[in-house]
């Protein structure tokens, strides 16, 4: 799909739809310049009930009175706020060879930037479905232009509404590797996957296998790997976009590519879905592209860590001591804690490497987190304010959002070992999120460093089962925000 910028009389735009917005008690200003062509014929099918205010209701009209355009797609916009502009936005993009939106005129009280890049982010994405593996399947049709109307040239608009397709694309990149099947999604894969990266975008890209792990000193990933065929990687990605002297923000993700639990073996129910385990990985690696692609002011890193979690004859078992690449050393009580051992080396060793000014780590980490916050709001955790703050923001701005969850010391005491420095669960069944943020919390020092627990909202179960993709647009976001 193409995307970009018209302007003009919209009557006398030549396209597939052009979607026009109602909201509740009056009309915008193309309806009513749509009324008046033809002579108040809107006005008339909305008092018959033939076009509704609501929000979510959409009509169809071809050949509209005095419209240029095949046709004219009405939506329900009701009292619209900006939770609904999403939904109500997608409902409307019809199929089509080319799609005019008016969305500018659909949320007076919101800045135009902002419609903008909504407008972009959803169109590049509404339409998108996963990858099948089907022998034959239905021709998905998409429209091959999707235009956003402003009736005169507005550059800032353009930027905006361009700046939504790249963090769209990000998005449908994250999808992707998250939606794969675990048989084809292997770290080597992914590694292989971030070396293309290298070159399309200008990208620096190291991967580290099994022995250079080995030498850095990484043993709880590897304790993580150890009963699975396939061999583990951590790939770091970096993007000079900034000065040569800043420090960079770095970006890191959990990378199970499939997780059975380990020898404390998950139900059968749903293990399938277990390859989305890696949706954190693959938000960061479409973050940094999406960021590269963009030529953000700023510099970044991004580190993940790939294995599976697998009960073969040599994995981990239950009670089984690693030690981590910070040298603390890790008593394994269930072997299904393993986010937390891969994301504590690869973060140590990311801020020791890297010094980066903020670290930012993002993980489908607990089940926990889903029962306290649902499937809607990602679970933000931090030992910095301005980070919290300024990640909640961005959260709020790309409508993908997250909720603060606490950090004490109880949570802490609560991972106390006989053995070793600390265990990877806590004895207790409460607080599990809490618990599993307060382990990570132990690998980061003083560096300012937030863990997004995205378990809730990583993907869908059911008949919409599928990678969502975030949290991309929080993350892009954000990382604007450190650019300025």
């Amino acid at each position: 799909m193409k995307f970009s910028m018209v302007s003009g009389d919209v009557l006398k735009l030549e396209c597939g739809a052009l979607v026009v917005g109602i909201p509740a008690g009056g009309l915008t200003p193309t309806a009513e310049a749509l009324d008046k062509a033809s002579e108040g014929a809107v006005s008339r099918w909305i008092e018959a009930g033939d076009i509704h205010p609501c929000v979510g209701k959409v009509a169809v009209f071809r050949d509209f009175p005095g419209c240029k355009a095949e046709r004219v797609v009405f939506v329900g916009l009701g009292k619209c706020k900006a939770r609904d502009f999403q939904r109500v936005l997608k409902l409307g993009i019809d199929i089509g060879k080319e799609v005019v939106l008016t969305t500018l005129e659909w949320l007076p009280d919101e800045v135009p930037e902002w419609i903008a890049e909504q407008s972009g982010f959803i169109a590049c994405t509404a339409l998108d479905r996963p990858k099948n593996y089907k022998t034959f399947d239905i021709n998905w049709k998409k429209p091959k232009h999707i235009n956003l109307y402003v009736p005169d040239e507005n550059k800032d608009i353009e930027k905006a509404y361009a700046e939504g397709v790249s963090v769209g694309m990000g998005v449908q990149m994250a999808k992707q590797y998250g939606d794969m099947p675990a048989n084809l999604c292997t770290p080597k894969f992914m590694a292989e996957e971030c070396m293309k990266l290298a070159g399309s975008l200008g990208l620096d890209v190291t991967v580290f296998d099994e022995k250079a792990m080995e030498k850095l000193g990484m043993g709880c990933l590897l304790g993580v790997a150890k009963g699975s065929h396939q061999k583990p990687r951590m790939v770091v990605i970096e993007y000079h976009g900034g000065k040569k002297e800043d420090a960079p923000v770095a970006l890191v993700g959990k990378g199970l590519t499939f997780d059975s639990g380990g020898i404390s073996l998950k139900p059968a129910k749903g293990m399938d879905e277990m390859k989305y385990d890696m949706c954190g990985a693959a938000a960061m690696i479409a973050a940094i592209a999406t960021a590269a692609a963009m030529k953000l002011p700023v510099n970044i890193v991004a580190a993940v860590g790939f294995t599976e979690n697998m009960p073969g004859s040599s994995a981990t078992k239950p009670g089984d001591i690693l030690k981590s690449y910070a040298g603390k050393t890790v008593e394994v009580l269930n072997t299904d804690a393993e986010g937390r051992l891969v994301l504590c080396d690869v973060l140590a060793y990311t801020i020791d490497k890297f010094k980066p000014k903020c670290v930012v780590d993002a993980a489908t980490l607990t089940g926990a987190c889903v029962v306290a916050l649902g499937n809607d709001i990602a679970g933000l955790f931090s030992n910095d304010e301005e980070l919290a703050m300024s990640l909640m923001m961005a959260g709020d701005t790309a409508m993908d959002p997250v909720w603060r969850m606490p950090l004490d010391i109880s949570f802490t005491k609560a991972l106390k070992s006989n053995f070793a420095d600390l265990a990877n669960i806590s004895d207790s069944r409460g607080a599990g999120a809490c618990t599993a943020a307060a382990f990570l919390e132990e690998f980061v020092g003083d560096t300012p460093w937030a863990h997004l627990d995205i378990a809730g909202v990583a993907n869908k179960s059911g008949k919409e089962k599928g990678s969502t993709g975030r949290p991309v647009p929080l993350l892009i976001n954000f990382l604007k925000d450190q650019a300025e």
